[in-house]
């Protein structure tokens, strides 16, 4: 470790627990995205955390995208260059609808020990807060390492339907002109106390809304019961041998990952039944079929007229979200007799990853967090989906390191979310090292990736450059209504 990261460790150190008071009151704003109710306060986060920012850098946008606000900020070295090397930090700022059965108030952070109580105490507000803190410290030592682009999404929660075109628009392009080094993301969970991951596999993912037409009016189920087709009975039974189908789906993904046992899984899953094997593979690898909203257009008495479902397909990495689409057409529509039919409508689709990392990015992340954490990070899977991450790689095509430090059982998307501080303050100092390692690797690609006139690598350049597999990838569209879970 050089002497400025040492300096910037001392500096971050020091403000950690005016750092730890700022993030309580970023937490305290209800920034539900999707909620007509909270728009303002999503904005007010936005607002926030740009005039935050504003702090290290006069280069601050909010940008007004669908969705949510996106905020942009560029810190380094003077004026942006095109030949300048660019880490980009991305995370988000909006969050999941509190929900029942927290035993603190979810949007009042409460301390109990090392624990932060609080919605967006992991997911997302606390893991990126601390990277800003991180380049706060560098800021404050007056040696930055280099320039760094934070991305701060306001619709992460709910698809990231208007980041493309945020990063799209002229003055945003102005701030993220240079060579993009690594695309840094802290949204996942650590793979324990004390233990950060880095995932560098994720299922993909797409949402569909599937009806089953009787061809007809509701009618009579005592008159008729028995004698008519039900649309339900034979949604049930198409979507029982598609859950076969999408199960059979397996990735060709070459990437390895640190063995992880099957309890971690069960232990997660609660008292919920379970699978009894491979519930890792099953998690990360395969595909996995998710029936998440079940409706009938019938009425009491009645042999429906219709049946509609709402899918959540887990693509394994590797496979696209247009092959898992493909076999739901097959098998729910295959065979089925007039006037009977099926639609199938694609809501929302997630990009998998599937990732090699270039080996100075992956020493560089080893080395930062030994300085954080004092061990290695673990190589993981993932059976989530960020669908910005797509969106993030074709506007920024470098490694993507998607470095998890949330608490393993963070409670994300449910009551009680909390944020382990000790392991917290870790990652601000994992952060302050892979700033600098990100800066000074060898491995980062050597041309100008967006420049002012807007030219951008290939697709076979942005696979090339990012380590991705060349197996398809899929796409991530607009509006998407499903994301990471």
């Amino acid at each position: 470790m050089d002497e400025a990261t040492r300096a910037a460790r001392r500096v971050a150190v020091a403000g950690l627990p005016a750092g730890l008071r700022q993030l309580e009151e970023w937490l305290m704003i209800p920034s539900v995205s999707g909620a007509r109710a909270h728009r303002g306060d999503v904005l007010r986060a936005a607002q926030w955390v740009a005039r935050w920012l504003g702090r290290l850098t006069p280069l601050v946008e909010v940008v007004d995208a669908a969705g949510g606000p996106v905020v942009l900020a560029r810190l380094g070295r003077g004026v942006p260059r095109p030949a300048a090397p660019l880490l980009v930090v991305y995370g988000h700022l909006d969050v999941k609808p509190a929900g029942p059965g927290w035993r603190t108030p979810p949007f009042r952070p409460v301390r109990q020990g090392l624990r932060l109580f609080a919605r967006g105490a992991s997911d997302d507000k606390g893991q990126l807060f601390a990277h800003l803190l991180a380049l706060r410290a560098w800021h404050r030592t007056g040696a930055f390492p280099g320039d760094v682009l934070v991305v701060v999404d306001g619709a992460e929660e709910v698809g990231s339907p208007g980041l493309d075109e945020a990063l799209s628009r002229p003055g945003s392009r102005r701030l993220a002109v240079g060579r993009p080094v690594a695309v840094l993301v802290s949204d996942t969970r650590s793979a324990g106390p004390g233990r950060p991951s880095l995932t560098v596999t994720q299922r993909g993912m797409v949402s569909l809304r599937v009806v089953v037409d009787s061809g007809g009016p509701a009618v009579h189920a005592g008159r008729l019961g028995g004698a008519v087709v039900d649309p339900a009975l034979v949604l049930a039974r198409r979507l029982a041998g598609l859950a076969r189908s999408v199960d059979a789906l397996a990735s060709p993904c070459p990437a390895t990952t640190d063995a992880r046992p099957d309890r971690d899984v069960a232990h997660a899953a609660g008292g919920r039944a379970l699978r009894r094997d491979r519930l890792v593979e099953r998690t990360t690898r395969r595909g996995a079929l998710t029936v998440t909203g079940l409706r009938c257009v019938g009425g009491p008495g009645a042999v429906p007229a219709r049946a509609e479902a709402v899918l959540d397909v887990r693509v394994p990495p590797g496979i696209g979200p247009e092959r898992a689409t493909a076999v739901v057409r097959r098998d729910l529509g295959a065979g089925l007799p007039p006037p009977l039919r099926v639609e199938v409508r694609e809501l929302g689709s997630a990009t998998g990853l599937c990732v090699a990392l270039p080996t100075g990015v992956l020493s560089a992340v080893r080395r930062s967090c030994r300085d954080g954490y004092g061990v290695p990070p673990r190589l993981d899977g993932s059976g989530g989906s960020i669908p910005a991450l797509g969106v993030l790689l074709r506007h920024f095509p470098a490694p993507p390191v998607l470095l998890g430090t949330g608490p393993a059982d963070d409670h994300a998307h449910g009551p009680d979310e909390y944020l382990h501080v000790g392991d917290w303050a870790r990652a601000v100092l994992t952060s302050v090292s892979l700033i600098r390692a990100m800066h000074t690797t060898s491995q980062w690609p050597g041309r100008v990736i967006v420049s002012t006139n807007g030219s951008r690598l290939t697709r076979s350049e942005q696979v090339l450059r990012h380590g991705l597999s060349d197996a398809p990838m899929g796409r991530a569209t607009r509006g998407s209504p499903t994301p990471r879970t």
